[in-house]
């Protein structure tokens, strides 16, 4: 099999990610078993007021994170393999992400809008530079994905 040379921007994006997929998972994991564990978080740029935030939301906000975020994790992963399919789960967990919080925080529409706003950004950012290395990643075939070599 060949390796391709991957680009220092392309392995900086998957290893940010795969932290914030990883952080993610492990908040939700955390206010599954109880929520005042998650107070660490308020430390963190962009999570100090997610304790406050998580506090009125739905009892499935936690599950539903975790799956989004190993989802997005798995993603992140399979595009660091250079697989095309890795961008959609990617891309798709992330956009749900967006938008459970309109559904589960239970607050008014403006206050979820600007508590996510640099999450969008991120999050839009991010889908755009993946975007970029898009057409060098494959379509993995069935010989790729169970490791054998043609």
């Amino acid at each position: 099999m060949k390796t391709r040379k991957k680009s220092i921007l392309f392995v900086a994006l998957c290893a940010m990610s795969a932290m914030g997929g990883a952080f993610g998972v492990l908040l939700g994991v955390l206010s599954i078993i109880d929520l005042d564990l998650i107070s660490f978080a308020s430390y963190v740029p962009g999570y100090t007021s997610i304790k406050s935030l998580t506090y009125g939301a739905s009892s499935l906000y936690p599950y539903a994170k975790v799956v989004l975020y190993g989802l997005s994790f798995a993603g992140v992963i399979m595009m660091f393999q250079l697989h095309k399919r890795g961008f959609y789960f990617y891309a798709v967990a992330q956009i749900i992400l967006l938008i459970i919080p309109y559904l589960m925080w239970n607050q008014l529409a403006a206050l979820v809008f600007f508590s996510d706003l640099p999450d969008m950004i991120f999050t839009f950012a991010f889908i755009g530079a993946y975007s970029i290395y898009l057409p060098t990643m494959n379509q993995a075939s069935l010989s790729e994905a169970s490791g054998i070599e043609k």
